[in-house]
């Protein structure tokens, strides 16, 4: 009885182990970073958070809002750019120095809602750790 009770158990186990899904690979998550990047500036640019947070040039709190968006394992970098391509961050919007070679660089262009209308190109570039 309890050897028929081992097997069942053993089955069980390998039933479960098999629902689960593997895990992605790595080097094929850098394809989704375009996406992934597009989506956060997206939602973090709901009713004008974005544009807001650079004309009142609050840097710290725009890097906090993407460490708070993005997952643990992704380095990001922002860099602030008016119409003109100058770029208007005076130091660098990362979480960490360069992790991979394989960076995706994504342009977001978001407008200011205040009285002077002002134009933002916001380049993201993203890497996954380990890749």
């Amino acid at each position: 009885m309890r050897v028929i009770e081992a097997f069942l158990a053993s089955v069980l186990l390998m039933s479960c182990l098999a629902l689960i899904p593997a895990q992605k690979n790595l080097a094929n998550s850098t394809e989704n970073l375009d996406s992934v990047a597009q989506n956060v500036l997206l939602g973090l640019n709901d009713n004008g958070h974005l544009a807001k947070l650079i004309d009142d040039r609050d840097w710290s709190d725009l890097k906090g809002s993407l460490e708070s968006a993005l997952p643990l394992t992704v380095w990001f970098n922002l860099t602030v750019l008016d119409q003109n391509m100058n770029v208007l961050n005076p130091f660098p919007i990362s979480n960490a120095g360069t992790v991979s070679a394989k960076i995706v660089s994504t342009d977001y262009v978001c407008a200011s809602q205040s009285s002077d209308y002002s134009v933002y190109i916001l380049r993201l570039q993203l890497s996954q750790v380990g890749v």
